[in-house]
């Protein structure tokens, strides 16, 4: 059986794909949410959203509600909003930004490929979170928006799979192409059904992929492939694999709130850090850090650079920055232990340059923000490899996907 393979697409009606499409629900404040939903009656906020931001019928979380969401989207399908496209179909994604562009595959990925390792993981997912999606995938019944993964792509395997969406891309036109606000382009080629087959066997050959974003979907639909073994649109999920070379990874920052320390207070923390090889005042107007490493510090009245010492086990570089100083520094000194619920800890995406960072402690002076370079994918496959996993909030990873712009319809 292939592990990745093609699928019946479900994709938005050719002349509303820029109105379908949406950001993550998260990224929305409430009252932008609402002036989606008011002035664009094709968002597919108005399915994962089914009742706007006004109490819903069921409470949120809820199996009722879950039933809703799948209620919304089989009216956007028997409206047109949203198309099945006849046949199995691997699609080609490629997301361009003013400051970069990602050529990837769309298909679904067996379940029992990600059992066997060939998926290899990196994070540690919350059983309560596990559940809570699994439920949510039972009962609304589709995949509206890819797991991420990267395969390398400097080997024969990656080589030839390249090729093989070149020589699509190289010969056609795609069949959706769009811009949206925020300056990101977004275009689409559905591939022919023996050009499918022959990127899924060139994909065969790819020894290992990684998981770049999406733990918790990929441990829910494990669950669910569990419960249900018989049901064989349960035993995959639906996969965007991009090269590892076109992967973009950016910092993920730590803000430290509420420490109403003075510069000399800082100072003398810094020093009391057994892993440091030095640490040094920079003026405000500092490059972003030059490599793993070496942490800036920003705080309303000074700024410093942190050179760490490697870890011990020189393994490549095993453990990353965020641990290093969540084991030398936040732990022992802030008494911070454990990162993923303590209030005074916060995680900054690496969205924000070193600018926006230094404005957002000018605004909260009793914050201090640690400015982490970006993890190298070298190092998150090392970690993977390993069976080993990186701190919550460690990678921010591009490209981020629409929700609706790819479906794959379980039930």
């Amino acid at each position: 059986m292939r592990s990745f393979r093609p699928f019946e697409l479900i994709v938005p009606a050719w002349d509303k794909p820029h109105l379908v499409a949406s950001r993550s629900y998260l990224s929305y404040g409430k009252a932008e949410l609402q002036d989606k939903l008011d002035r664009n009656p094709y968002s597919f906020l108005h399915v994962i959203n089914p009742a706007g931001t006004k109490a819903a019928k069921a409470k949120r979380g809820s199996e009722g509600f879950f039933a809703l969401v799948r209620n919304r989207f089989e009216e956007f399908v028997a409206d047109g909003l949203l198309q099945r496209l006849e046949g199995n179909h691997i699609a080609i994604y490629r997301q361009t930004t003013p400051t970069s562009s990602c050529t990837g595959v769309v298909g679904t990925l067996a379940v029992e490929s990600i059992r066997s390792g060939r998926l290899k993981v990196h994070e540690q997912t919350l059983q309560k979170r596990e559940r809570l999606f699994a439920k949510y995938l039972n009962t609304v019944g589709c995949h509206a928006e890819p797991i991420l993964c990267m395969f390398p792509d400097q080997d024969a395997p990656g080589r030839a799979t390249q090729q093989c969406i070149d020589a699509w891309i190289q010969n056609h036109s795609p069949e959706i192409d769009f811009s949206t606000t925020d300056r990101i382009r977004h275009t689409v080629w559905i591939v022919g059904e023996i050009a499918s087959l022959e990127i899924s066997d060139a994909m065969e050959n790819v020894s290992s992929m990684y998981l770049a974003d999406g733990h918790h979907r990929v441990a829910s639909s494990l669950i669910l492939s569990e419960k249900f073994p018989q049901d064989s649109a349960k035993q995959h999920v639906l996969t965007f694999a991009v090269p590892e070379s076109e992967l973009v990874v950016r910092g993920y920052h730590r803000e430290i709130i509420g420490m109403p320390w003075s510069p000399e207070e800082w100072d003398a923390a810094f020093r009391r850090m057994t892993e440091i090889d030095h640490v040094q005042r920079i003026p405000n107007h500092a490059s972003p850090p030059s490599d793993v490493g070496i942490v800036h510090v920003h705080h309303a009245q000074a700024n410093w650079v942190l050179h760490l010492k490697e870890p011990a086990d020189q393994l490549g570089r095993m453990e990353v920055d965020a641990a290093q100083l969540q084991r030398t520094f936040f732990e022992p000194e802030l008494n911070i232990k454990d990162p993923r619920n303590d209030k005074r800890l916060a995680y900054i995406p690496g969205t924000l340059n070193s600018a926006d960072l230094r404005a957002r402690v000018m605004k909260q002076p009793d914050s201090v923000v640690f400015e982490l370079h970006p993890v190298p994918t070298r190092l998150i496959k090392e970690t993977a490899d390993r069976g080993g996993y990186l701190p919550p909030k460690s990678t921010w990873v591009e490209p981020k996907l629409r929700s609706g712009l790819f479906i794959h319809d379980i039930q």
